[in-house]
């Protein structure tokens, strides 16, 4: 055991800069880019040693995603722009709110999000609800 953390300490520069949490959208888009790639590589092979390297990167994301979400100004609609566009989708995606018509209202302010549409944009985008609700 001694001698796997050895190596891993010796090595940790290389690895440090693809598991840290992005401080930036660009890290995050390089993160996001560097995921991708990874999980191409393990092609549907769970116990590929890559698995856990595709765990810290997700985790890594996740946190990003949290703090940026939680410290912005304007609530539930600029999160959900947010994640429109981080995710590069388009109104016409997001069939878990409803019609294109229907995304087009509430995120321009003329309609809100109902509990359903939290809770599925929730699962949709690995957000807490909360990041859908405004105080």
């Amino acid at each position: 055991m001694q001698e796997a953390l050895e190596r891993a300490v010796q090595h940790w520069n290389m690895v440090a800069p693809v598991v840290d949490t992005p401080k930036t959208p660009e890290d995050y888009e390089t993160l996001l880019s560097n995921l991708k790639s990874t999980m191409e590589l393990v092609e549907n092979r769970p116990n590929s040693p890559l698995a856990g390297l595709i765990k810290a990167m997700s985790r890594a994301a996740q946190e990003y995603e949290g703090s940026f979400l939680y410290e912005q100004q304007g609530g539930a609609l600029l999160a959900l722009r947010y994640l429109i566009k981080l995710h590069n989708i388009k109104q016409s995606d997001l069939k878990e709110i409803g019609s294109q018509g229907v995304v087009s209202e509430i995120l321009n302010g003329k309609r809100s999000l109902t509990l359903r549409h939290v809770r599925e944009l929730s699962k949709r985008f690995n957000v807490s609800p909360n990041t859908f609700i405004d105080s």
